[in-house]
């Protein structure tokens, strides 16, 4: 892979895009449109507590 598709592949790294918003290499609103358009996937969570132990197994006990 080149160095340009792996730049390009990091485009929406959050790792990279607050950097990009302050060169103004990527546009605030161009990021928010993106953030807005990801799919919400709260259902595929899972919970667990410091121990380790899952939390909706604790529930059941």
């Amino acid at each position: 892979m080149s160095l340009s598709e792996a730049n390009k592949n990091l485009k929406w790294d959050t790792r990279m895009t607050e950097a990009k918003v302050n060169s103004g290499e990527l546009k605030k609103e161009e990021l928010n449109k993106h953030l807005e358009q990801l799919p919400d996937l709260a259902h595929n969570v899972e919970k667990f507590t410091i121990d380790g132990k899952n939390s909706s197994a604790e529930d059941n006990h």
